[in-house]
């Protein structure tokens, strides 16, 4: 008998397929992370469950899926790195996979981040340190940091918490 990925699943193995071919059905991103986290043959899971140009396209949303289960971890450096061999195969053929979007410099998200690094940096914590104590990636200090990240106040309020700082907003005409 066959190991079946879909063992705990009230969803036939047909169906799954059908659902893996197109990422607009309802649940292609949940399907597709449960199929990565169980499956390790990327030979068995494009031939047949996902074309691989939709998993290089998909990739970032599947991993994000991925995350939400810590013990998927191992298969999420597995499955970045067929992501990675693909992208490359896929670009040396001439494939876009994001469209450039101009960033635009906004000069209160480069205030607010230069401080926050500077508390940071006064505190002796890396990026991961902070991070880890956020419970976010590493990346989202960086672009916050950068000031390539329109934080909510909610997030700046967690930043502060994990830095142990207050928050002080002036408003004046």
């Amino acid at each position: 008998m066959k190991n079946n990925w879909l063992w705990d699943r009230k969803i036939s193995d047909s169906r799954a397929r059908k659902i893996l071919k197109d990422p607009k059905q309802k649940n292609f991103i949940l399907l597709a992370a449960l199929l990565l986290s169980r499956k390790n043959e990327p030979k068995d899971v494009f031939k047949k469950y996902m074309n691989p140009l939709l998993f290089c396209r998909q990739w970032a949303v599947i991993k994000r899926r991925m995350r939400k289960d810590k013990w998927s971890e191992p298969r999420i450096t597995f499955w970045q790195a067929i992501y990675e061999a693909l992208l490359n195969k896929y670009r040396k053929q001439g494939v876009a996979f994001r469209r450039e979007v101009p960033f635009v410099k906004n000069p209160l998200c480069e205030k607010i981040g230069k401080e926050l690094r500077n508390i940071r940096k006064r505190q002796g914590l890396s990026q991961g340190e902070l991070a880890k104590k956020m419970d976010v990636s590493q990346q989202l200090i960086s672009r916050i940091e950068k000031g390539k990240e329109n934080i909510s106040l909610s997030t700046l309020n967690d930043v502060s918490g994990a830095l142990g700082q207050k928050i002080q907003i002036n408003l004046t005409a």
